[in-house]
C-alpha cells in the first residue's frame, strides 16, 4: 500500500499508465455526481468520488485469485455531472454509457443516488441480451412514482423491472410500501430475499443466489 497523497486520483490510485490509460484499459469507471431526488439526507452526489478517493488506500493484489486485477487496465473516467432534473439526467446519463459501451470495455458506474442506475443499466440492454439486475439494498425501490417523478431513488427498480421489463434478484430488503406490496403480488419479474432471511440463514441464501 502507498501513500495515497502520492497517487492519482484514479480507481485504486494506479501510477502506471500502462494499466490506467484509456486505450490500455479494459475497465472503465465512470463517477456520476448527481442527488438530485434525494429525500433524506444529502451528500450522494459526493459518493462516487469518495469511493474513488478511498479506493487508493487499497491493495491492489488479491489474495483469493492470487492476481494482481488492475493489470486488466482500469481507467477511471472524469467525473460525469448530468443536468439537474431527472429526465434530463436520465436522458444526458443514458447517452453517455451509451458511447462508452461502444468501446467494447466492461463500465463500471458510481454514484451518486440509486436513481442514475436506470439509465446506465437501458443502455447495456440495448447492447447485451439476457440480463438480469442484482439489487442489495434495504428498500425495494419499486414505486411507480415519488416526490411527483417516475425517475425518484424510490422508483429505480420499478424503471428496470416494470419499464425494462429486466429480470431481477432484490437481497435485503427490509421494508416496503403497500402500494408495492400490491405491485408485487401482481407478478412482477422479480425476487425478494428478505432481511430477516438473510440473518436467519445467510449461508443458504448464497448458495440459493448463485444457482
Amino acid at each position: 500500500m502507498s501513500e495515497s497523497a502520492n497517487l492519482p486520483m484514479n480507481f485504486g490510485g494506479i501510477d502506471e499508465e500502462v494499466y490506467s490509460s484509456f486505450d490500455a484499459a479494459q475497465v472503465l469507471v465512470l463517477p456520476v455526481a448527481y442527488e438530485g431526488t434525494v429525500s433524506f439526507g444529502t451528500g450522494t452526489g459526493a459518493g462516487a468520488m469518495a469511493i474513488v478517493d478511498a479506493s487508493r488506500n487499497m491493495e491492489l493484489y488479491e489474495e483469493e485469485t492470487d492476481a494482481e486485477v488492475y493489470k486488466i487496465g482500469i481507467h477511471t473516467l472524469e467525473e460525469f455531472a448530468p443536468r439537474e432534473t431527472p429526465e434530463a439526467m436520465m436522458s444526458d446519463l443514458y447517452q453517455r454509457s451509451k458511447e462508452l459501451l461502444e468501446s467494447d470495455k466492461f463500465l463500471c458506474m458510481l454514484g451518486g443516488e440509486h436513481s442514475v442506475s436506470a439509465p446506465v443499466i437501458r443502455a447495456h440492454t440495448e447492447k447485451y441480451h439476457n440480463l438480469s439486475v442484482l439489487q442489495i439494498d434495504a428498500h425495494a425501490d419499486l414505486r411507480d412514482t415519488y416526490d411527483g417523478t417516475p425517475h425518484s431513488h424510490a422508483s429505480i427498480m420499478a424503471r428496470v423491472v416494470k419499464d425494462l421489463q429486466i429480470p431481477s434478484v432484490q437481497v435485503g430488503i427490509r421494508s416496503i410500501s403497500a402500494d408495492e406490496a400490491i405491485a408485487l403480488d401482481a407478478g412482477l419479474p422479480t425476487k425478494i430475499f428478505w432481511r430477516k432471511i438473510l440473518s436467519a440463514e445467510p449461508i443458504g441464501l448464497m448458495r440459493r443466489l448463485i444457482r
